[in-house]
């Protein structure tokens, strides 16, 4: 019995230290990814909480949740909103009561009066989000990680700080890419800090 016992705690121990090293890796990773962007940490925190909370908002009224299909996505302060409604009607509704976040730069209104998309148009959609995303990385002219990429029914949108040559590579990566239908800027100028010598 006793030896089933230790067989069973190395087990769990192995498991437990593979655990750690994903935990561990993951966060390096996570912590990489936040020093490298060009907004400050505290902004990238109030971005993910803009999304969470408006998305809530939406969420816990059912007759919005119900009627519509919609993304909010945050960079810098600035919320762009995509996504389908049925009518002009509630898509001013929408904006209204994601206008009650308290502290934001702008608002960009992008959804349409349409028919909410299919499961199958939202795994292309986010196909075209790799795609575009994955192109950006590559280019060596193009700090990828500074865009925000976000496809809605065949509509990319593109959010970041960048500088006017990075926005013209963004933005001819993304109207290059077969399948996208329409490119949308929501970017944002960047300078770059002066060298010091």
């Amino acid at each position: 019995m006793s030896l089933i016992r230790i067989i069973i705690a190395g087990l769990i121990t192995i498991q437990l230290s593979g655990c750690a090293v994903a935990v561990f890796g993951g966060a390096a990773a996570t912590t990489a990814a936040v020093a490298s962007d060009r907004r400050a940490v505290g902004v990238q925190v109030q971005d993910h909480e803009i999304e969470q909370t408006i998305t809530r908002w939406i969420e816990n009224d059912p007759e919005l949740y119900r009627l519509t299909h919609v993304n909010v996505v945050s960079y810098n302060r600035h919320i762009l909103l995509v996504g389908q409604v049925p009518s002009e009607y509630v898509r001013e509704r929408i904006l209204d009561l994601a206008s009650e976040y308290p502290d934001f730069s702008d608002i960009y209104n992008e959804l349409r009066v349409a028919e909410k998309t299919g499961a199958g148009q939202r795994t292309k959609d986010a196909w075209l989000t790799t795609k575009v995303k994955s192109r950006m990385l590559a280019d060596k002219e193009l700090d990828g990680h500074q865009v925000k990429v976000f496809t809605e029914n065949n509509e990319v949108f593109l959010m970041g700080l960048l500088t006017p040559r990075e926005k013209k590579i963004a933005l001819t990566i993304a109207r290059n890419m077969a399948g996208v239908e329409r490119v949308i800027d929501v970017i944002q100028p960047y300078e770059k800090p002066a060298v010091v010598e």
